[in-house]
């Protein structure tokens, strides 16, 4: 069960850091006085 239930999760966090980006998120990070991606 433990075995099941940590493989979810490891599927689960690789699924969500491997995905492709959507449009919507390149545009975001595109956009020039976009302060999110320094850190703020």
């Amino acid at each position: 069960m433990e075995f099941f239930l940590s493989l979810i999760v490891v599927l689960f966090l690789a699924f969500y850091l491997l995905r492709p980006a959507s449009k919507d998120e390149l545009k975001r990070f595109k956009r020039k006085d976009n302060w999110s991606n320094m850190g703020f």
